[in-house]
């Protein structure tokens, strides 16, 4: 299991964050996951594109080819 901080290597199709009010974010590729303190998620996608999600999100979708937790 991954700790606060540390880097998570991921293989998932499609990550999508819901937020209130209907809107999301759409991320395809996802390939690193790092998770702060703050509940800030960093992740990085295949097209080599640095992602920054706010804490506030109310779930999360994701369409994996390979499971990790």
């Amino acid at each position: 299991m991954a700790n606060i901080g540390d880097v998570v290597k991921l293989k998932e199709k499609q990550r999508i964050y819901y937020f209130t009010g209907g809107e999301k974010v759409v991320l395809n590729e996802v390939i690193e996951l790092v998770v702060r303190d703050s509940g800030t998620h960093r992740i990085k996608t295949a097209d080599k594109k640095l992602h920054i999600i706010p804490t506030g999100w109310l779930h999360i979708e994701i369409d994996e080819s390979e499971w990790t937790v």
